[in-house]
């Protein structure tokens, strides 16, 4: 291991060591207190750990505190954006300095500037993830790091611009890496060109949606709440009103039918459930089975007990008709057709010879009458269209073919 490693491994023993107080620091600031206590602050102070807040009191360095917000993901309130123009300016003095040792042929300085580099765009990236994961737990939460409406409010409005800022910084890469990219090829340098174009132009259009994404959300909430300004006006004024003219009785209203219908209370209706027991799909019938066997049994009454009530005298001769509906007598006539059938049977081919069903659609006596023969027991069969489609989503068909039933074995 190098000695820089050497160094920052006893730099996280030495967080690791004085954990309690880091912790501590992270809450707020720490005094001393007992030997064991100062000796921890003077070693996390000599690090550079801890720094100065006030007499005896000491604070968190304000980058480790970042680092341990970012892995909480706990933001302050109106907790600015990194800007990432800075770094990009950073970057490409780097770039100009690395092509002018490239060109004098400084191979160590090469190396050296090289990784200042990476470093710079390493470091804009992480500063664009960084500001997106803010955005989002924000707007995710609400604002949940404060809890006054117009605290809220205010965010939204600062966020706004913060974000349109932001979206400029990340347009402008398109313009840092054309630069470096087209520089890098003419000086032999291209894997410096493979780096800027796989580091930030692969995802700067990922990043540029991702922050229209969060800055249509803020404008729709200032919308809204410039709408709701309104109805709070509104309410304030009614509620001064009400608070001055507490002995009110309220005042008449003229109704005709210009009125709002929001004045109106809508009278509520009743609705009873009921089964359509001419349904004869399988978890339909097996629903409606359990739920009759869910019912009491029928009370049995003696016979002494029986009272007949008030009697009706009916007509022998009065004949009472059962009336069904003409889909009903077609499909039990189609089953009987069916039943007999060596061929399969066309419906739709069936339905058309039968006047009586000309008002029913072909797509509703297809879906009627595939349910009540699959219930039956009937083999049905979906007559597709053969199409050259690579990647079909839904089966389609125009026609269903019924055969008889599958006798049962003996």
């Amino acid at each position: 291991m190098s000695e820089r490693g050497d160094q920052v491994q006893r730099l996280l023993g030495a967080l690791a060591k004085h954990a309690d107080l880091v912790a501590d620091a992270f809450e707020g600031s720490v005094s001393g207190g007992d030997k064991q206590r100062n000796a921890g602050i003077e070693a996390l102070f000599s690090l550079n750990v801890l720094k100065p807040y006030d007499e005896d009191s000491y604070r968190l360095n304000p980058r480790l505190r970042e680092f341990i917000a970012d892995y909480f993901v706990s933001y302050q309130a109106f907790q600015a954006l990194r800007r990432v123009s800075g770094t990009m300016q950073q970057a490409r003095e780097q770039w100009r300095e690395l092509r002018r040792l490239k060109l004098a042929g400084a191979t160590k300085d090469v190396v050296r500037l090289l990784a200042a580099l990476d470093e710079s765009i390493v470091e804009m990236a992480y500063s664009i993830e960084h500001n997106l994961t803010l955005l989002h737990s924000l707007i995710s939460t609400q604002y949940g790091n404060v809890d006054d409406l117009n605290s809220k409010l205010r965010q939204n409005r600062y966020y706004a611009q913060q974000v349109k800022l932001f979206l400029q910084d990340v347009e402008a890469i398109d313009v840092f890496v054309d630069f470096v990219a087209d520089e890098a090829v003419a000086v032999g340098l291209p894997h410096v060109r493979q780096l800027v174009i796989r580091r930030l132009a692969a995802r700067r259009l990922q990043w540029t949606s991702q922050i229209k994404d969060a800055q249509a959300v803020i404008s729709k909430r200032l919308f809204e709440a410039k709408l709701m300004e309104v109805c709070l006006k509104r309410l304030s004024r009614f509620a001064l009103w009400l608070a001055r003219n507490k002995t009110s009785d309220g005042w008449e209203l003229l109704v005709d039918e210009k009125t709002d219908v929001a004045m109106f209370r809508p009278e509520g209706f009743e609705l009873r459930p009921q089964p359509d027991v001419s349904d004869m799909e399988p978890t339909t019938m097996e629903a409606m089975l359990a739920a009759v066997a869910k019912m009491p049994n029928k009370p049995t009454v003696s016979a002494a007990e029986k009272d007949p009530g008030p009697q009706l005298l009916l007509d022998d001769e009065a004949d009472v008709h059962e009336q069904f509906d003409i889909q009903q007598v077609a499909m039990r006539e189609l089953a009987v057709q069916a039943a007999v059938a060596t061929e399969p049977l066309s419906l739709l081919a069936w339905k058309r010879c039968r006047a009586e069903l000309t008002d029913v659609t072909d797509d509703a006596w297809l879906m009627f009458a595939c349910q009540q023969l699959k219930g039956a027991g009937f083999r049905v069969e979906f007559v597709q269209l053969f199409e050259l489609d690579p990647f079909p989503i839904n089966e389609r068909f125009h026609d269903i073919e019924v055969r008889c039933p599958i006798p049962l074995a003996a």
